[in-house]
């Protein structure tokens, strides 16, 4: 039994770290020749755990060797564009200009019911509501809609509005978090201060968000007394 464990604990990190150094964080980021490899990757790992005969190195080189492999094509597949289209799909447009492309939709093996579908669930009911429609490389479907039928931007309305930054957890948990300070210009020394000035301690809080404006947005912890019941503005 600790030898099932052991096994499936150095499978599984050698898994992650794999994954992890191919830059893919989902199966919907995977083209043909990721899913493949994971795929064989996966069928790999599972030997030496269900099988106690076959050594773990027997899973952990073939692992490696398929990572080496992915990394060396994916510089490959860069540098000679080319070749890409020989292993990966392009981007194929369905509707171009209001114009349903029938022979597209053939060669992808995709039904106008299907169609309808993906188009339904981005809010449009018909396909005359649609100028363009590409289905990119990842299976997922870029849908343009004719300029009647698009919704009305704050630039179309004559709206100004000012541009807020990007809010960055800075604080979770009661815990600094470093990098989030670094993406705002700011240091653990100003958060504190920040803090004090509204009354806060670090322990009091869940998450605190900021922005390069200096902005806060504090969440307290609902599991400990806090001296506010609400935070935010700068």
């Amino acid at each position: 039994m600790l030898t099932i464990f052991v096994r499936t604990l150095l499978i599984y990190g050698a898994l992650l770290l794999t994954l992890r150094l191919m830059g893919k964080r989902q199966i919907g980021e995977l083209e043909v020749t990721d899913l493949a490899t994971t795929l064989l990757i996966s069928e790999i790992a599972s030997l030496p755990i269900t099988n106690q005969d076959i050594p773990v190195s027997y899973a952990l080189i073939p692992i490696v060797t398929l990572l080496i492999l992915e990394i060396f094509f994916s510089v490959i597949l860069i540098r000679l564009p080319r070749l890409k289209g020989l292993v990966s799909a392009k981007p194929t447009v369905i509707i171009r200009h209001g114009v349903l492309c029938q022979r597209a939709l053939s060669d992808l093996r995709v039904s106008v019911e299907e169609l309808m579908s993906e188009i339904r669930q981005q809010g449009y009911s018909d396909l005359s509501m649609i100028s363009d429609a590409i289905l990119e490389k990842n299976g997922k479907l870029t849908v343009m809609p004719k300029p009647q039928f698009a919704p009305p931007n704050l630039g179309q309305l004559g709206v100004k509005v000012p541009e807020d930054p990007l809010m960055h957890v800075v604080l979770s948990g009661g815990t600094y978090n470093d990098a989030g300070l670094r993406l705002i210009g700011y240091d653990r020394a100003w958060l504190d201060a920040q803090l004090a000035r509204r009354g806060y301690a670090r322990e009091s809080l869940f998450c605190v968000t900021a922005n390069e404006k200096g902005q806060l947005l504090l969440i307290p912890n609902t599991d400990k007394k806090s001296k506010k019941t609400a935070g935010g503005g700068a």
